[in-house]
């Protein structure tokens, strides 16, 4: 009796410094030989379309990653108009799918430059296909902070991720990490960033499913916040592509997922609705 008594105590020891050590995992997820402090910063997106991506920038291409670090596209930059050259590496301010034009089909971004020639600031909104869609001499976005600056901690919706970036003066690169917490959402609805505090109301113990992991359906238990009666229900691949949507209101508690058309492996899933988004939950698909 003592014996068992005394190995149920270390077992319960080893679960304690276990559940410490799994919360307090800080994981290098990549490290990025370009990305660092120059004009390649690697930053985080979130295409409307393709969603969340890592992307850097260099003297001619954008390069954009998925979640898993795997690449997605590469982007040329355009041909300068009337045969002009830049001096320096150009700045990339902005990446979308759908703000500067509504075809979710190609990317377009915001370019700036200085000309070789005449030491001028130029700028312009390009396609992937190197249109300007915008074009301005002799003018520059200067003061404007770039993506990524201060959001070298980010929401995901594979978790919260952070990047550093290496300060050398022969080399320049940059790493990922997965943080173990969650973090304020820095998600958007609708085009409007919601606050500290409207994503608290949809955090914590809002959203889970059971079974998991699960084979061919899972039930996701949900509790909406007081002032919201409906939301949007979304699941996405690790690499943070959408499979699956449903409509939910506050008349219900839960609903059942068929999950027989998902191929096995990690899938994650968010309550979204105008102004709150919840926390991103982890489901596991098995065959």
């Amino acid at each position: 009796m003592l014996k068992t008594n005394r190995m149920k105590k270390i077992i319960t020891f080893l679960l304690f410094v276990a559940t410490i050590n799994i919360n307090a995992q800080i994981t290098l997820e990549k490290f990025y030989p370009t990305g660092g402090l120059s004009y390649d910063d690697l930053r985080l997106i979130k295409l409307s379309s393709s969603g969340y991506k890592y992307a850097i920038s260099d003297n001619t291409k954008i390069t954009l990653y998925n979640l898993n670090h795997t690449l997605f596209k590469t982007i040329n930059f355009p041909t300068l108009p009337g045969g002009l050259s830049s001096s320096g590496p150009p700045e990339v301010f902005y990446i979308s799918e759908e703000l500067f034009n509504t075809n979710p089909a190609d990317i377009e971004y915001f370019i700036q430059y200085i000309d070789g020639t005449n030491s001028i600031f130029h700028c312009g909104v390009a396609d992937e296909l190197g249109n300007f869609l915008l074009y301005k001499d002799s003018a520059a976005v200067n003061g404007v902070k770039k993506e990524g600056r201060e959001g070298f901690i980010s929401y995901t919706t594979s978790g919260t991720k952070m990047m550093i970036s290496q300060n050398k003066n022969t080399t320049s690169g940059a790493w990922v990490y997965s943080l173990p917490g969650t973090l304020p959402c820095q998600d958007c609805s609708n085009g409007t960033t919601s606050s500290r505090t409207e994503i608290n109301n949809m955090q914590g113990n809002s959203i889970t499913n059971y079974p998991n992991p699960t084979k061919n359906e899972t039930t996701v238990a949900y509790d909406l916040p007081q002032g919201v009666s409906s939301a949007d229900l979304v699941f996405y691949t690790i690499t943070g592509q959408e499979v699956k949507r449903f409509k939910v209101t506050n008349a219900f508690k839960d609903i059942l997922i068929s999950t027989a058309d998902l191929e096995a492996g990690t899938y994650y899933y968010q309550l979204q609705a105008p102004g709150a988004n919840s926390a991103g939950k982890k489901m596991i698909v098995i065959k």
